[in-house]
């Protein structure tokens, strides 16, 4: 006869702890996976945007001016075009590219803006950011006027309107203004990783609140290249409003410290 009483065996609350236990593995496993992948995209749309910042550049070098944004609409301020914003796509050609990146994850082309007079420009993506989203900004855009964003991207899908204004006011098209994108900032968002990959915004945040928002972080005040109001304007930066109000701007006096101005047209010419 055979004794049975040596053999060994999981009994059956045995088995469902290894079950659990497995189960706890797996799930930290996956999770840590996710985040992984999640922080590799991340990385890779900062190298796209790194990538085709220094290829503008070189476009630039090549022709004087950067090349225009595909499907582009006009962002105006004081009834002055400051802004043409579009897509990166294969309807831009830069030399330096055989083939132009797009979000790894949703497929869709990066944000692309150009000053009017193509001097500069600005590259946007959404980051997933571990499940909480914050915008991805790269440009060369200074601004000088205290009434205008530094970061001039808009969070819109605007392809069926030739101008947007960006000043508060009451105009019809006052709902496009609050859709601004600040730079790391988790409540504006170029687009989203859900379908359609719209862009997002929580609808709290004014073109004036961001405004303050941007003073009062220390991230408004970027000047360095401006003296007086008549360089501004030579550089195409001086907004010209239909009224006799004078704006705001920012120039660097001798010490090299930034300083407030109002400049006028009167003292441009």
């Amino acid at each position: 006869m055979i004794n049975n009483k040596n053999k060994k065996a999981f009994t059956f609350v045995e088995l469902i702890v290894s079950v659990v236990i497995i189960t706890i593995l797996s799930a930290i496993w996956f999770s840590s996976y996710v985040w992984y992948i999640s922080d590799s995209r991340d990385s890779q749309r900062k190298s796209d945007l790194s990538q085709l910042s220094s290829s503008l550049k070189v476009y630039k070098q090549k022709r004087w001016y950067y090349w225009n944004p595909w499907n582009a609409f006009n962002m105006t301020y004081g009834w002055t075009g400051i802004v043409f914003q579009g897509k990166l796509n294969q309807n831009v050609h830069i030399d330096s590219l055989e083939k132009l990146p797009i979000d790894p994850n949703n497929g869709q082309y990066y944000s692309y803006s150009i000053t009017t007079n193509k001097q500069e420009f600005e590259l946007a993506s959404s980051l997933e950011n571990w499940d909480y989203p914050k915008a991805l900004l790269i440009w060369n855009y200074k601004s000088v006027s205290k009434s205008i964003l530094p970061t001039i991207t808009l969070a819109i899908d605007a392809n069926h309107w030739d101008n947007i204004e960006i000043k508060e006011g009451t105009a019809s098209w006052n709902i496009n203004r609050k859709l601004f994108v600040y730079d790391n900032n988790m409540h504006n968002l170029v687009y989203t990783f859900e379908e359609p990959y719209g862009a997002y915004s929580d609808w709290e945040l004014s073109f004036s609140w961001l405004l303050d928002e941007a003073e009062t972080n220390n991230n408004f005040w970027q000047n360095s290249d401006y003296r007086n109001c008549v360089e501004i304007k030579e550089a195409d930066k001086l907004i010209i409003e239909p009224t006799t109000t004078p704006f705001d701007y920012q120039v660097i006096d001798d010490d090299w410290f930034l300083v407030g101005t109002w400049c006028t047209i009167s003292n441009t010419q």
